[in-house]
């Protein structure tokens, strides 16, 4: 949130806080977190929390969630809630290890404004002072701090020293009482050998988790996609899609033994299996075979390692042709057939004429129509999209087919 780094030199033991009040508070905010905001709560128990009154606010480095005993008191529940969150976004955004040479200070209020408007639009209530810019919206924190040093820059050689722009980031630098972000090796208990992988990974974790219980935000969920699609092909993502599908079912009555030794309490899942996983082939004659041979292809690897009884439907204006497959039907070959134009309901209302129950369904098709379903469905939806044009689809996951 954008102060300056502190130093640590009066961090207390993790386990031998000298305001047992503070922390005991901060414990309580990311129990709470469990049921209100599963997502942050998940990411939120990698950091060990450590008292350090030496420090303004609070600070992470991707292994400690050090904090300011007096600065917590201070913190109604729900802006406490916002501490705990805004916190474990910073390395779950990587922010602790891509400064690299950038300015401490100045890579702190970048990341904050990157961040803040997607806690704010989760429904996280933040301390006060909190930066929040909305020309800043959807920007990574890479590109903000670009934008504010190019500003800075501008101000510098000014000739009129009155001639600051009311958007200029040096009137905000009091504005903010919060959360340093400490390079890895800045602070005691910090790996710098230690991957940002692991953060992707916990990340990615933390959505499935929050998404399988109901409680998975807009913006968190675009926020995943937007770390993790660029650096994965559409075969790694259909496959990631089915397993977070598989691996849907969760249940309380038999908690995740991972975190009851720290008296929280997540679901487990009580089903690894993937049941039914129903695929719409568009066949209105815009994809190509070898198109259809690629995707049939990889659905076929993937269903080898996780059976399901696959429903599959062949569809344009109205669906032409339904089968249900089992594994020993594999390797799928599905039909290249033209056709006329496209109607997305056809297929979407096929599941509730056969009483399909399924864990994910997944349609293959160029998108170049605008007759969807007018409710979202109640499973998880992947657009498996062909071609160059298309349309945005009102729900469901967009990836791309490519050779």
């Amino acid at each position: 949130m954008g102060q300056t780094a502190c130093g640590c030199t009066h961090m207390n033991e993790p386990g031998n806080p000298a305001d047992k009040t503070a922390h005991n508070r901060i414990l309580q905010a990311r129990t709470a977190l469990v049921l209100e905001h599963p997502f942050f709560a998940s990411l939120a128990l990698r950091l060990e929390v450590q008292e350090d009154p030496s420090c303004q606010t609070a600070w992470t480095n991707g292994k400690i969630f050090g904090y300011n005993p007096s600065y917590v008191r201070c913190l109604d529940h729900k802006k406490l809630l916002g501490l705990c969150a805004h916190t474990v976004m910073h390395p779950a955004c990587g922010h602790h290890t891509r400064r690299n040479q950038r300015d401490p200070s100045l890579w702190n209020k970048a990341c904050d404004l990157a961040i803040n408007p997607i806690l704010r639009d989760a429904g996280i209530s933040l301390p006060d002072g909190f930066l929040l810019e909305e020309r800043f919206r959807d920007k990574t924190a890479d590109a903000i701090y670009e934008a504010m040093v190019s500003e800075k820059n501008r101000e510098e050689q000014s000739p009129e020293p009155g001639d600051q722009s009311p958007e200029s980031f040096q009137e905000k630098d009091n504005a903010s009482s919060d959360i340093s972000i400490q390079k890895e090796s800045q602070k005691q208990g910090a790996d710098p050998q230690e991957p940002s992988t692991d953060w992707e990974q916990a990340l990615v974790q933390a959505a499935a988790t929050a998404r399988a219980m109901g409680k998975l935000p807009r913006s968190i969920d675009r926020l995943v996609e937007h770390v993790i699609s660029p650096k994965l092909g559409w075969k790694e993502l259909l496959s990631r899609f089915i397993q977070q599908s598989a691996r849907s079912d969760y249940s309380w009555t038999s908690p995740n033994r991972r975190y009851i030794h720290k008296n929280l309490y997540f679901p487990s899942l009580s089903n690894h299996q993937l049941s039914d996983l129903v695929v719409a082939v568009d066949t209105s004659g815009s994809i190509q075979a070898q198109e259809l041979d690629q995707f049939a292809a990889e659905l076929s690897a993937i269903l080898a390692a996780f059976p399901a009884r696959l429903h599959l439907l062949y569809t344009d204006m109205r669906v032409h042709k339904y089968q249900v497959l089992e594994q020993w039907d594999l390797p799928l070959v599905f039909e290249a057939k033209g056709g006329g134009g496209t109607d997305f309901r056809p297929a979407f209302a096929a599941v509730s004429e056969n009483q399909i129950h399924p864990a994910c369904f997944i349609y293959l098709t160029d998108l170049e129509c605008r007759l969807f379903p007018s409710k979202k469905p109640f499973f998880p939806t992947l657009w498996v999209k062909t071609g160059q044009k298309g349309v945005t689809p009102p729900f469901g996951q967009v990836i791309h087919l490519t050779p």
